[in-house]
């Protein structure tokens, strides 16, 4: 399986991109708005990370302009704002799913599982 990690902050980015190799993922790390939109894009990932707060350009833009281009690879939205409203938009933008920092990554492992499993029924 081939991840996509859209995440700013490099000490988060890299406890990601370690756990997710050491679980046999593919992972690539993108750095912000801009570079994620464009590696998610190109496509060949299975399932998108996204942090919510990105510099050049938001989590929310990002993922709305995918799906606005067709792009349908499933999102998880990443974020420390815990705000329902926050939950509410990056819904609304088209991520299928929002998790709030911190957390245990055996939940994100869950989460990602269902999320590819929910992938695999509707295609």
């Amino acid at each position: 399986m081939r991840l996509l990690v859209v995440e700013d902050d490099r000490k988060v980015a890299g406890f990601l991109e370690q756990g997710f190799l050491e679980e046999g993922y593919d992972v690539v790390i993108a750095r912000d708005g801009v570079d994620g939109f464009s590696r998610a894009r190109a496509g060949g990932f299975d399932l998108i990370l996204m942090d919510f707060m990105l510099p050049v350009r938001s989590g929310v833009e990002v993922v709305t302009a995918l799906r606005a281009e067709g792009v349908q690879t499933p999102v998880l939205m990443l974020t420390a704002l815990d705000d329902p409203r926050d939950v509410h938009t990056a819904l609304q933008a088209g991520a299928n799913a929002f998790m709030t920092k911190p957390f245990r990554f055996a939940d994100l492992l869950d989460r990602i599982s269902a999320l590819l499993s929910e992938r695999r029924l509707t295609a």
